[in-house]
């Protein structure tokens, strides 16, 4: 009997193990997914199967042991990772107050797939603790115009990239443009428009001066230069100067931010 009734245990052990296993492994599996966060190439919450990066749960850490100081009325943060899906390489690090992401504290780099750091931000939080609880635009942009309608339009001046953290970019700009066709006089044109490029190679843009207002469309090489077709309407067509009609431009941008500039992609 006690030869039957231990041959019996080692037989349910030997069984067991395996089955132990089995479910551990399949229990770390439903871990792992739920700890993961897909996004698609637009930063939306998606599955799997159409995301582009993904993200690693957010954990708390200390305030002081992540940035190095206090920060009222905040003892901890979330420490945020995110991936490239295909390649698994880090896209972005930081610390956040919130959970999501969008409140970002002290040093925060991204990267592209090649391992290279792309941008580096501090979002400081020392002073007075009134760091803006927004993403600030990026670095104004140098952009030069040259127009044609009724008359030639030479313009310049800035640009702000309102979210260049995606392959849609929404500038906006202002500047001054400059003509003299008109019996060689020069006149002033001031200039604010705001202009959509998609990740399509196409720009929508819209505009105006104190002397007319113009929309336009077109293509775009990588954002760098802009070309496009579109119309002039002069808001006094009796008061010089007027530019007014079918328009055609040009525009060049000139910037060290390399998340302004689109990757160049072969379908």
């Amino acid at each position: 009997m006690k030869i039957v009734t231990t041959y019996s245990f080692e037989k349910k052990k030997y069984t067991i193990y395996p089955l132990i296993t089995i479910l551990f492994l399949l229990s770390s599996k439903v871990t792992a997914q739920n700890d993961t966060i897909f996004f698609d190439k637009q930063w939306k919450i998606s599955t799997k199967e159409v995301a582009f990066y993904y993200r690693i749960k957010p954990l708390k850490i200390k305030t002081k042991d992540a940035v190095g100081y206090k920060i009222k009325n905040t003892d901890s943060l979330f420490t945020i990772k995110d991936y490239y899906l295909n390649s698994n390489k880090i896209q972005f690090q930081g610390y956040s107050k919130d959970y999501n992401g969008d409140y970002l504290v002290g040093k925060a780099k991204w990267y592209n797939e090649n391992d290279d750091t792309i941008e580096t931000r501090e979002f400081n939080y020392r002073k007075n603790n009134a760091t803006p609880r927004f993403r600030i635009p990026d670095w104004p942009i140098l952009y030069l115009n040259y127009s044609i309608a009724n008359k030639s339009l030479l313009t310049a001046g800035m640009e702000f990239c309102l979210d260049c953290h995606t392959d849609n970019k929404l500038f906006i700009g202002a500047g001054y443009g400059i003509t003299n066709s008109y019996n060689d006089k020069y006149y002033g044109f001031p200039d604010l428009h705001l202009s959509f490029n998609t990740e399509y190679f196409l720009f929508l843009k819209a505009g105006s001066s104190t002397k007319n207002a113009y929309a336009m469309g077109g293509v775009t090489f990588l954002n760098m230069i802009d070309l496009g077709l579109g119309y002039s309407l002069p808001y006094n067509k009796e008061k010089i100067p007027t530019y007014q009609g079918f328009t055609t431009s040009i525009t060049f941008r000139f910037t060290n931010n390399k998340n302004v500039y689109s990757k160049f992609k072969i379908m």
